[in-house]
């Protein structure tokens, strides 16, 4: 009997389309990369050394790096938890500007040490829920778009931080327009200064590992899959759906609102104007590039932040424009996540 050939193939593993997209993504960044050197500089040489050796060739911005790419693993996981229950939120930059807002509020005021980096970490994370409560609260009462409702709520969130900080919780001591500084005991601890990395990419990394776990091993994560492919036929097997319906985009707002309340508790220290800098919107990229899986996840932000420091370092050394990391991730995305436009066709007398 072990000699028949099995009926049917054994199902691809569910790895296999992230690993492609990853692959994908990192073949045409550094594609992409050399014609910008190429095309837009004068000095390709700077530039190339900008992207492959300047982000490398220092403890300190490999640091840097691990560390912004742990807020976008972080915000990404509140994408991926929205769009695997069939929610597409876009939400997430008002939501990471809130955390940021509420952590440095809370850190300031709070009683300095471990347990004013409790609190302002708790006010962030709740500041991001409450963003997307009115999208989850909507949907669940009233049916309406989640797209819709959470882009609008966003950017309003977006325009009352920017009075917030600009305006009466503004610190009149900086020259910058930010938020008084949190106390040096109420930051994330740096483990390896002088370099920026704090214990961030380590959350960042268990949260991907317990969403793993959770859609891959539970029977609750399957369920929620299940019902952002198909709401009825969950509903016909007897899946909480009218929990699923709101409580997935509450989750979300969480985990980018723990995002922004990183970025202020990192090396920022506060909230200062415009502190989310597209993190939330980076993250849709993330997740889509990740194929929408969570182990994924850290490799997916690790591409977009080394784009990031090599595009920064390339404005210093040569003359590429430094929007050229905006450009090069939208082509990134939109070459891994696209399907083929042609199929190969079966073969015929198949069995």
């Amino acid at each position: 009997m072990s000699s028949l050939e099995p009926l049917a193939p054994a199902p691809p593993s569910r790895f296999v389309e992230p690993l492609r997209r990853l692959a994908l993504s990192l073949g045409l960044a550094s594609l992409l990369v050399g014609l910008f050197a190429a095309v837009a500089s004068s000095d390709a040489a700077a530039t190339l050394r900008a992207f492959y050796v300047s982000p490398f060739r220092s403890s300190v911005m490999m640091s840097a790096m691990a560390e912004a790419a742990a807020y976008l693993a972080v915000a990404a996981l509140g994408v991926l938890v929205a769009y695997r229950s069939g929610h597409f939120s876009l939400g997430g930059e008002g939501q990471v500007y809130a955390g940021a807002v509420a952590a440095a509020f809370a850190g300031a005021l709070a009683p300095s040490g471990p347990v004013g980096l409790l609190v302002a970490l708790a006010f962030g994370a709740l500041a991001g829920a409450a963003v997307g409560a009115p999208s989850a609260l909507g949907r669940r009462f009233a049916g309406a778009d989640v797209l819709l409702t959470s882009f609008l709520i966003s950017q309003a969130s977006i325009l009352a931080a920017d009075w917030l900080i600009a305006g009466p919780w503004r610190d009149p001591a900086n020259n910058l327009v930010a938020m008084r500084a949190v106390p040096r005991a109420s930051l994330l601890p740096r483990l390896a200064p002088p370099g920026p990395l704090t214990p961030a990419p380590i959350v960042a990394a268990a949260l991907c590992a317990v969403a793993w776990f959770y859609f891959s091993k539970t029977r609750q994560g399957k369920a929620l899959s299940l019902y952002g492919k198909n709401q009825l036929f969950a509903a016909l097997m007897g899946y909480p759906v009218k929990a699923f319906s709101w409580l997935p985009i509450l989750v979300g707002g969480v985990l980018h609102g723990l995002a922004g309340a990183f970025l202020a508790l990192g090396s920022n220290g506060t909230a200062v104007r415009g502190i989310s800098g597209g993190v939330g919107w980076s993250a849709i990229g993330v997740c889509l590039i990740a194929g929408n899986e969570p182990a994924a996840l850290p490799f997916a932000a690790l591409l977009f932040a080394w784009l990031d420091a090599g595009s920064r370092q390339a404005a210093i050394v040569s003359d590429l424009s430094p929007d050229a990391a905006t450009v090069i991730k939208a082509l990134v995305i939109m070459a891994a996540t696209a399907r083929p436009l042609l199929k190969r066709p079966k073969a015929r007398g198949e069995s």
